[in-house]
C-alpha cells in the first residue's frame, strides 16, 4: 500500500511517537493516542483495549474510552461479545491494521446484533482497528470509529496506522514487560538493591532488562535508547556497583 503524507503531517507523527514514548502508564498511553491520532485521522469514538487469549479466544481488558467514565455498555459487548472476524486478525502472530469493512461487507454488517445494539444507537458505522501483537504475545487493540454519513477510513489512515503501530508495539511491551518484572519477587529485589546503589530510574530498568535476558538491541528497542546511550549508562552502572561486566551484575542482583 502507497500514500504520501505532507512533511508536517510527517512532524507531528514524530512528535506523536515521542510524546508516547515519555508516557509512563497504561491509560496514559491511550489517552495521549486517542487524542493525538484525531489530529491525522478524523473520528467520532475510541477505545482501546488490553488483548490476551484464553481458551483459544481473544480476551480484552481494561477498556480506555473517549466516551464518559460511567458509559461501559459498549465495553462490555467489545469484551464479552463477539465481533464477526475479529479473531482472523486479532489471533495473528503479528501487528495488523484492518478496517471493519475488511472483514464484513457493510450491507452483512448492518445486520449483526452487535451493530445494531451497540454501534447503531451511538451513531457509529465505520471502525479502523490496529491489534498490537509481539511476537505472537497480543498487546492492545486500538480502535476508532466514524458515522456512517462520514467516508470509510481510507488507505492514507491504514498507512498511517501501520507507521505508526511498530513503535507503539514496542511502547506497550516495554510497559507490559516493565510490569511483569517488577511485580515478582525479582522485581522487588532488584529495584532494592538498585537503591542501595543509587541508580536512577533509568539505569535500574536496564538492570532489570539484563537480570530478565535481554541483549543489547532488544533493550535498545525496548528503551528507546541508542547504543552509544545504553553504554553510557552501562558505565555508570558498574560504576556504581563496582562491577566490571554484565555477568557480575546479574550475580549481584540474583
Amino acid at each position: 500500500m502507497r500514500s504520501t503524507l505532507f512533511d508536517y503531517e510527517w512532524q507531528f507523527l514524530i512528535q506523536m511517537t515521542t510524546r508516547i514514548n515519555y508516557c509512563e502508564t497504561y491509560p496514559e498511553i491511550c489517552n495521549t493516542f486517542l487524542q493525538q491520532i484525531r489530529t491525522l485521522i478524523p473520528y467520532g469514538r475510541g477505545v482501546v483495549f488490553q488483548a490476551g487469549r484464553a481458551s483459544g479466544r481473544v480476551l480484552l481488558t481494561s477498556p480506555i474510552s473517549t466516551e464518559y467514565a460511567d458509559d461501559r455498555s459498549s465495553h462490555n459487548f467489545f469484551i464479552e461479545g463477539k465481533y464477526p472476524h475479529w479473531d482472523e486478525f486479532v489471533m495473528l502472530p503479528y501487528s495488523s491494521v484492518f478496517r471493519q469493512s475488511d472483514i464484513i461487507q457493510p450491507g452483512k454488517w448492518e445486520k449483526t446484533r452487535v451493530y445494531r445494539d451497540v454501534w447503531q444507537p451511538k451513531g457509529m458505522f465505520w471502525g479502523l482497528f490496529t491489534a498490537l501483537v509481539h511476537k505472537d504475545v497480543p498487546l492492545v487493540v486500538l480502535g476508532i470509529q466514524r458515522e456512517k454519513s462520514l467516508n470509510d477510513f481510507s488507505d492514507r489512515d491504514i498507512y498511517i496506522m501501520n507507521t505508526l503501530k511498530d513503535p507503539l508495539e514496542r511502547k506497550f511491551f516495554s510497559l507490559f514487560e516493565d510490569r511483569r518484572i517488577s511485580s515478582g519477587d525479582g522485581g522487588d529485589r532488584i529495584f532494592k538493591t538498585s537503591a542501595g546503589f543509587g541508580l536512577t530510574k533509568r539505569e535500574t530498568e536496564i538492570v532489570s532488562l539484563i537480570c530478565a535476558g535481554k541483549g543489547s538491541d532488544e533493550m535498545c528497542q525496548s528503551l528507546f535508547i541508542t547504543h552509544a546511550t545504553l553504554s553510557k549508562h552501562l558505565s555508570n552502572i558498574y560504576s556504581k556497583t563496582n562491577v566490571k561486566n554484565r555477568t557480575q551484575l546479574f550475580a549481584l542482583f540474583l
